[in-house]
């Protein structure tokens, strides 16, 4: 309802944001990256990728590849700054890049709370089912992946058995994992069957494929085969790291984001040598061990800032971001996990992150909770609200309604009030502000009641829109051939 009749002195914000870098201290990682990759060397397991690199003018030695800052800055200057990820309909894309935020889920969890009984187990098909029905069903949770490396199938099939439970059970785009080329070459098959043609999913993605460098410093060969597989296809590529401070990378930030970045950088030249123009999301999960547990802390202050930092790279590259965040180090949905959620997401949304991964993670990267993924989409309502910024113009500043109602007047019942408050105010669907009597009345319910309440209605009563016979056939008959 809202009016834009924008005076030549109003303006509108379009984006609430912050940085962490300054340009000087983002020039001086680059060049540290740049130097990282061009005297320490990656190692790359896959020789079809040395010999590649070499061509493109790397020098290899055994299985390190020394890479030339040239070709680095071409990659960069290659990769697209944005990409667009439709639904499984081909329809409703999310754009992907600049300081555009989404939120969805994260892959490869071992264990799951389970939603009825709370009891903390092994990791089952059924749980990407629910995670995904839950997702489909919440407005703020933009996309899903597998949430957790399915227990009851074979282990080498469980990657095509979570894009069969997925596909299935929502319509939202899909960040999928695969272990190997062939698991990944199943689930472009069962992707073509849903838009019609490997031509048309191409044409319309609904799947980021998702692998991973290891840190330091190192691509192994399954995962250099997948990169190489969705280059070959043209499947928007994540190929982020996990460098891990004081662990797995230098426990100084700066340290830790300058070998990150490296491992970022290298693996985006691999994706433009081998397929110039292919949209690469760089970024990961970059935080800190706890000396004293030895866990990779997810609720660290040092992660949020360290992500956002890189962000800030990222940025500066101009290309597509993928952030971490909804996540906690809690065991259970409580005050620790509600406060590590929120923080992580203010400041993803905030730093711009693109696709923001691991909503629904607790205890450490651990374990799976319905209840985490209900309450990041409410947290997450909060932040899209706030960080749409203030629109400012000559029927937003409402001069003349104030001179209208004047002193001691009453706008509540005013028709600009009656014309605006639904778009105006966001409204939750999980916070209480009711009085304290009508909440003594509605059951005095705690939030984590009102999660499991919201979770168990879900899982009751939304049923996701069906694919038709013939594409439940074609997905069937793969997943059969396992």
């Amino acid at each position: 309802m809202l009016e834009n009749k924008l005076a030549s002195n109003r303006s509108v914000q379009d984006k609430v944001g912050f940085e962490v870098l300054t340009e000087s201290q983002v020039k001086d990682i680059h060049q540290a990256s740049l130097e990282i990759l061009q005297t320490t060397g990656v190692n790359i397991h896959l020789k079809e990728t040395r010999d590649m690199l070499e061509d493109a003018g790397c020098k290899v030695e055994g299985e390190k590849v020394y890479f030339p800052p040239g070709l680095v800055e071409w990659a960069i200057d290659s990769a697209p700054s944005r990409t667009y990820l439709y639904d499984r309909n081909g329809k409703n894309p999310l754009t992907l890049g600049g300081h555009n935020t989404t939120f969805g889920l994260g892959p490869t969890l071992l264990k799951m709370r389970d939603p009825e009984t709370g009891e903390r187990r092994p990791f089952r098909k059924q749980d990407t089912v629910n995670a995904a029905r839950l997702v489909d069903a919440l407005d703020n949770i933009d996309w899903v992946s597998g949430l957790g490396t399915i227990d009851d199938v074979a282990h080498e099939h469980s990657d095509r058995h979570e894009f069969e439970a997925m596909v299935k059970n929502t319509t939202k785009p899909i960040v999928a994992w695969s272990y190997t080329n062939e698991g990944l070459e199943d689930i472009i098959d069962m992707a073509s069957a849903v838009a019609g043609s490997k031509e048309e999913f191409l044409r319309k993605p609904f799947v980021v494929s998702y692998s991973e460098p290891i840190s330091p410093l190192t691509h192994d060969k399954d995962a250099s085969e997948k990169l190489l597989m969705t280059a070959d296809y043209g499947i928007p590529t994540i190929h982020t790291p996990i460098p891990q401070a004081g662990a797995s990378a230098p426990v100084t930030l700066a340290g830790q984001l300058a070998q990150g970045n490296a491992e970022n950088l290298s693996g985006l030249v691999i994706s433009q040598v081998r397929r110039e123009g292919l949209p690469f999301f760089i970024g990961g999960v970059i935080s800190i061990m706890d000396m004293q547990t030895a866990i990779l802390a997810y609720g660290a202050p040092e992660k949020e800032l360290a992500t956002a930092a890189y962000m800030d790279m990222a940025h500066h590259y101009e290309l597509p971001t993928f952030g971490t965040a909804g996540c906690t180090d809690s065991k259970v949905v409580d005050q620790q996990a509600g406060i590590e959620a929120m923080f992580s997401s203010l400041f993803s949304a905030l730093s711009g992150a693109n696709l923001v991964h691991d909503v629904g993670y607790t205890e450490s990267g651990t374990t799976g909770n319905l209840s985490q993924i209900a309450m990041v989409d409410e947290i997450v309502g909060m932040l899209k609200k706030f960080s749409n910024g203030i629109e400012v113009n000559d029927y937003t500043l409402a001069l003349d309604v104030i001179d209208e109602i004047g002193p001691e007047g009453d706008h509540l019942t005013h028709k600009h009030t009656l014309d605006n408050f639904e778009e105006v105010a966001w409204h939750p669907t999980l916070m209480d502000r009711n009085v304290p009597d009508t909440w003594k009345d509605k059951g005095s319910k705690t939030m984590e009641e009102r999660l499991q309440e919201k979770v168990n209605r879900i899982l009751e009563e939304h049923e996701p829109e069906p694919l038709s016979d013939e594409v439940e056939a074609k997905i069937d008959e793969v997943i059969d051939n396992l």
